[in-house]
């Protein structure tokens, strides 16, 4: 992200977040919506030429990067009254005239996508392998197939998790500037200076005429940045779902068909019950990302979407684990085990193929030029 300086001009005319349209999900998070006007326009309730900002939409790289000249509040709340310094700053915003269209860009977005579609399909043909030997027409067992799918699926999950967190790291969504501007306004808005203030206008004077940060693979991010605490506790569900499918390989616990042993509960079930737990944490997150109040659902974004679909994977997930610690005792709890891993593999399959069509659908180019 390059951050330059400007004067307030006529002719470069500053954007501020508009008061009632900066949403987030909870109090504790970012802002997760916001509203880009000019001073004039803040003063309506339905400003019509406005620059729409979504933390998903931004993190998938959904708009193409814009030079958005952004009003710096200053840090004493003495001073709002005054003329304010302009930043520009290279954002991926939506603009009134943005169109949209199937643009193929071999980013992180398109592979976490890919990754998840992946490993999806390799988990419902472990599934459908596990599934049919119980079904009401039973088919020859495959146990060792089904295992090494498994592994398959576990490890494109793994990859796939492990992009998304790349994905959502600040050097790379480029959002911090952002959402300091974000809590600038509300403390203002509040009659509050936020702490973090201060030291916003050196950091402003030391980031000046910097070339955009380089592209990171791994570093640290603000718990209050929804989608980078998502993402991270999606990194570590993964990581420890991923040892259940390298345990339920072929003699790695030679008695794990048979009985639960100690071994098999605390290295392939748990792990099961733990990762599939995390699932459902970030799924409930990312739905809440999307959403412009906790109880706001919004069923016509692609992201919610696709956080719904993998919360009922999760769920499947989590089911699985839980009823196999009954499931060399009991054969009922064996074949509803197997059921939840058959219909979760299926939900992760449409939240993945939605993922794949939204990092896919994008703004072309050529027409916001």
């Amino acid at each position: 992200m390059t951050t330059n300086k400007a004067s307030p001009h006529p002719d470069h005319l500053a954007l501020h977040p508009h008061p009632s349209k900066l949403a987030r999900p909870l109090p504790f998070f970012h802002p997760t919506h916001a509203l880009l006007v000019s001073p004039d326009a803040a003063q309506m309730d339905e400003p019509t030429d406005a620059t729409h900002w979504s933390s998903r939409a931004s993190r998938k790289n959904r708009y193409t990067p814009k030079q958005v000249p952004l009003q710096r509040l200053p840090s004493d709340p003495e001073k709002y009254a005054h003329p304010h310094s302009v930043v520009l700053a290279q954002k991926r915003v939506r603009h009134p005239q943005a169109r949209l269209k199937v643009h193929l860009a071999w980013d992180v977005s398109f592979w976490v996508a890919v990754a998840f579609v992946l490993g999806s399909a390799a988990w419902i043909c472990n599934g459908h392998l596990l599934y049919t030997p119980l079904s009401p027409t039973p088919s020859p067992p495959h146990a060792n197939a089904a295992a090494w799918l498994a592994f398959v699926g576990g490890t494109a999950f793994e990859v796939g998790a492990y992009l998304m967190y790349v994905e959502s790291l600040p050097a790379n969504t480029g959002h911090a500037e952002l959402y300091d501007e974000f809590r600038a306004h509300l403390a203002k808005l509040s009659g509050k200076v936020a702490k973090h203030v201060a030291s916003r206008e050196s950091d402003e004077d030391s980031a000046a005429g910097k070339a955009r940060p380089r592209f990171r693979w791994i570093g640290a991010g603000s718990p209050r940045d929804i989608g980078f605490l998502a993402s991270l506790i999606q990194l570590f569900a993964a990581s420890v779902f991923w040892i259940s499918t390298v345990t339920g390989l072929p003699n790695v616990i030679p008695t794990l068909a048979q009985k639960n042993t100690a071994v098999s509960v605390v290295l392939f079930w748990t792990p099961q019950v733990v990762g599939g737990t995390g699932f459902v944490v970030a799924s409930l997150l990312l739905m809440l990302e999307e959403q412009k109040a906790w109880w706001r659902l919004a069923p016509l974004r692609l992201g919610w979407q696709v956080a719904v679909w993998n919360l009922v994977g999760a769920v499947g997930f989590t089911l699985c684990g839980a009823l196999g610690y009954a499931a060399a005792a009991s054969s009922g709890a064996n074949y509803q085990s197997v059921l939840s891993t058959f219909w979760g593999s299926w939900a992760f399959m449409i939240g993945s193929v939605i993922q794949l069509w939204e990092t896919l659908w994008r703004e072309d180019p050529e027409a916001s030029g």
